[in-house]
């Protein structure tokens, strides 16, 4: 691949793996233009159905305008030469940086640097659970995946929610798979686990365990396989320790914060990300 052009793209490395396909570096010469481009599964394209709701969602995709989002500006079909079949290609924003997951390995922020994390992944995360579009009518999507490596940092230290290849619409309209359970086992909400209705709360379940492991360097529970960690989080006999145990640093705020997002119930969590947003701030000025 690294020899290939998609259109005036050159295919210049692989940067990743997401949910819908492998991701590449690109950049156009003749405009000096970097990219990223998602190799899309051909499946898309062979079914009429989705390649429409390909289409029908991506032109929402760029609607989507928030510093905390990552842009996506196109889909390329191309026909392959070996076999003729279509092949798709997502182009999105390049994001030159890591992950969340480096910051949990290495447990190099503050507390404050932590916080003032979690504030930029709740301010994309409410964009996208509301947001309008130009036409004024407001949309919402549940990402349904939101795990360290779905939250991307910037050298500037800017926060981007990708991925949205499990997303759904809130009504039932859904983005590329239609499996309620899919997503990630350690970052999934027991609602989302059990294959019952999810809304923005499950994300902030799952925004729960991301802060718990950026803050402590461990999830809320682990277990010896998949199955075993799904139970886990649906069982309402185990909780996980409180953050502020784990790691002393974390203050009682934060730590009840983060077990609250943590909250097997849906009608315990915070109600909106942004109630949780508000939440962090306050730790923030507590801490100036």
């Amino acid at each position: 691949m690294a020899e290939h052009k998609v259109g005036p793209y050159r295919i210049i490395r692989p940067v990743g793996k997401g949910g819908m396909g492998r991701v590449y570096l690109a950049i156009d010469d003749k405009e000096d233009r970097t990219v990223a481009i998602k190799v899309l599964p051909e499946e898309f394209l062979d079914d009429k159905k989705r390649s429409e709701y390909l289409t029908r969602e991506l032109q929402i995709a760029r609607e989507l305008d928030h510093p905390n989002v990552v842009n996506i500006f196109d889909i390329i079909e191309l026909r392959r030469k070996e076999d003729g079949k279509l092949q798709g290609f997502m182009l999105m924003e390049f994001i030159d940086g890591d992950n969340l997951r480096k910051h949990i390995t290495d447990q190099d922020l503050s507390i404050t640097q932590g916080v003032e994390l979690c504030e930029q992944i709740c301010a994309g995360l409410n964009y996208i659970h509301r947001h309008r579009l130009r036409d004024g009518r407001y949309h919402t999507i549940i990402h349904r995946d939101i795990k360290p490596e779905n939250i991307l940092i910037t050298r500037q230290g800017q926060v981007k929610i990708v991925d949205f290849g499990l997303s759904t619409e809130e009504k039932g309209f859904r983005l590329f798979r239609s499996k309620s359970r899919a997503g990630t086992p350690q970052y999934m909400s027991p609602e989302q686990i059990k294959e019952g209705t999810v809304d923005e709360r499950s994300d902030i379940y799952s925004l729960g365990v991301c802060m718990y492991e950026l803050f402590t360097g461990k999830l809320p529970y682990e277990g010896k396989d998949r199955k075993a960690i799904m139970k886990m989080h649906i069982s309402r006999k185990i909780t996980p320790e409180p953050p502020s145990s784990v790691n002393r640093r974390i203050p009682p705020s934060l730590s009840r914060i983060i077990l609250t997002a943590l909250e097997k119930d849906p009608d315990k969590r915070f109600q909106s990300v942004a109630e949780l947003q508000l939440a962090l701030k306050h730790v923030s000025v507590s801490r100036i």
